[in-house]
């Protein structure tokens, strides 16, 4: 009986305990969690099922989803959000003419890590808050997890969710307690799996959870659509395959979801999490092209001269080599400090290109070494850095702290090689800190998979939309643009934000795409800026605004 009695009161205080964690609220396992309960009965004519290639409402009409981001905070892992958006902002959006919302969550709202399957009734009661300012201003919520159990994917550390067994379990369940909650809430449209998924091994790893999750919110949901995105990445290699990197699931109620950010040095231009792209960037550039298709690292020209010695500055000239290999799409520079714990500086670089007779000069190409978007740092063990610096008049790219094998190469600037031409790589380096270990040269290296290079303009965008959308017509299932948009330096100085804007939403109306603008309210993108305060006129992105409202006008 004490032992009865021991446990009980140990249940009490752990409850209590909970209780106070989060802020007086109660904790609820799965099977505690209750269906929400509307207001009024719901109308099953509002509710969205797939219907082939479209979406459509209980009376067989098409309906298109033109929505926003409601980001939420979810990067800073604000449990409850309240200086994101409040009910004014649902009317906003239905006043520029937006009908849907993807609604971005973070799991910590719901569970802790140190109480897993335990879900906290606050994180319920801003959800059902704002499902209630939904049902009553006429928008569709798109419930997606953004950060879910084992961390953030494209720009975090998620490997945890694919190497850790227990983090997709507690994702399994997490999702099942959204659906059991809103089942048959016309207003929750559909619940959106995870965002921007990057395995750690395969594209396989996300077929198999993505058809986990839909078979477990089956089984407490089956009126809600539910939507799939495509892989994003594996391992930081971030190739398309035949399939555009979709998979198709068997369930007929699931819409399949793409985001689009091209070109990512224009969209992403002076990001602060990407230090690719710190330059600034203006669309159109009929100057600066993106090459189309999946190119992969092929190979590269190992055996011209290097330096293993502090050296001042000296001349490196480059072996001539000949282009014999057809499966050799682009010629590229890549800067090699591999092993070098000191530094390594690079100037005037250039490529030239000589006629078969391996005499006759053709061209010469000037590196440029100061458009940090278009170099990138690669080391085997991740570790090094680099940086572009201005002295004397000259741009010089240092690499610094390299322990392993290491190149900063420019992919953007290539040279599209022809049979039996001759291509060399030449110009200055100086060395301080090397190592007899240390390895230091200027290396020709070589991509293939490359299907088509076009200019920064509306056909670029056109050219990479295309086939995904095929995809989606051969399976003939429904797409979601989840995520399309620009930085606020795309918005400044003329730099082409608008148009940029403008011409995706031509593609999109093409194919009568559903699409969803990212984001609503952040620093970086947005139609508002500015954490920490709720959006107000004088922090509005007003000409965005106004370009959407033009566009949302028209049927």
């Amino acid at each position: 009986m004490r032992l009865v009695l021991s446990v009980i009161v140990a249940a009490v205080l752990l409850n209590l305990l909970a209780c106070s964690a989060a802020g007086g609220k109660p904790e609820l396992a799965l099977e505690q969690v209750q269906t929400y309960q509307a207001a009024s009965p719901y109308d099953d004519n509002l509710r969205l099922r797939v219907d082939g290639r479209f979406i459509v409402n209980g009376q067989g009409e098409k309906i298109r989803l033109k929505g926003v981001a409601f980001g939420n905070e979810v990067w800073a892992n604000t449990r409850i959000p309240s200086q994101h958006h409040n009910e004014q902002d649902f009317i906003r959006l239905k006043q520029m003419g937006f009908n849907s919302i993807r609604f971005y969550l973070n799991y910590q709202t719901f569970e802790s890590d140190s109480a897993p399957y335990v879900y906290h009734q606050s994180g319920w009661d801003w959800l059902d808050k704002n499902v209630q300012w939904a049902e009553k201003h006429g928008i569709y919520l798109v419930l997606n997890m953004h950060v879910p159990q084992g961390g953030f994917q494209s720009n975090g550390r998620g490997e945890a969710l694919w190497d850790e067994p227990s983090n997709q379990q507690r994702l399994i369940k997490l999702w099942q307690a959204i659906a059991k909650r809103y089942k048959g809430h016309p207003n929750v449209a559909a619940l959106d799996l995870l965002n921007e998924p990057v395995t750690t091994q395969s594209k396989q790893q996300w077929e198999n959870l993505a058809s986990e999750l839909v078979a477990a919110i089956r089984q407490v949901n089956q009126q809600q659509m539910i939507f799939v995105e495509r892989l994003l990445a594996v391992k930081g290699q971030w190739q398309i395959d035949e399939q555009q990197n979709f998979f198709k699931l068997d369930d007929p109620n699931i819409v399949y979801q793409y985001h689009f950010y091209e070109p990512m040095a224009f969209s992403h231009q002076q990001a602060s999490w990407l230090r690719q792209y710190q330059v600034p960037a203006t669309y159109p550039d009929p100057n600066r092209v993106k090459v189309i298709g999946s190119p992969n690292w092929y190979g590269a020209q190992f055996d011209n001269p290097s330096i293993s010695s502090d050296s001042d500055w000296q001349y490196v000239e480059g072996k001539k080599l000949q282009h014999q290999d057809s499966k050799v799409d682009l010629i590229y520079p890549a800067l090699v400090s591999a092993n070098n714990a000191g530094d390594s500086w690079f100037k005037q670089v250039v490529i030239k290109e000589y006629a078969p007779d391996g005499e006759t000069l053709l061209r010469e190409i000037e590196i440029d070494l100061s458009r940090q978007a278009d170099w990138y740092l690669w080391s085997a063990n991740q570790r090094g850095r680099s940086q572009h610096l201005r002295q004397g008049g000259e741009d010089i790219l240092q690499i610094s702290e390299t322990t392993s094998d290491a190149n900063n190469g420019s992919s953007q600037q290539f040279v599209v090689p022809k049979l039996d031409h001759y291509y060399q790589i030449s110009g200055w380096i100086k060395t301080r800190g090397t190592g007899a270990s240390s390895h230091v040269q200027l290396r020709l290296d070589f991509q293939n998979g490359v299907s088509d290079i076009v200019a920064w303009d509306k056909p670029l965008i056109e050219r990479i939309i295309a086939p995904i959308e095929q995809w989606g017509e051969q399976q003939q299932v429904p797409l979601y643009l989840g995520e399309f948009g620009c930085i606020r330096g795309c918005f400044e100085q003329q730099r082409g934000g608008l148009q940029w804007m403008s011409d995706v939403l031509d593609v999109v109306d093409q194919y009568q795409t559903h699409f969803n603008f990212h984001s609503y309210h952040e620093d970086a993108f947005a139609l508002y800026y500015g954490y920490g305060r709720l959006p107000t006129e004088s922090n509005a992105n007003q000409p965005l605004i106004e370009l959407f409202k033009q566009r949302l006008a028209k049927p």
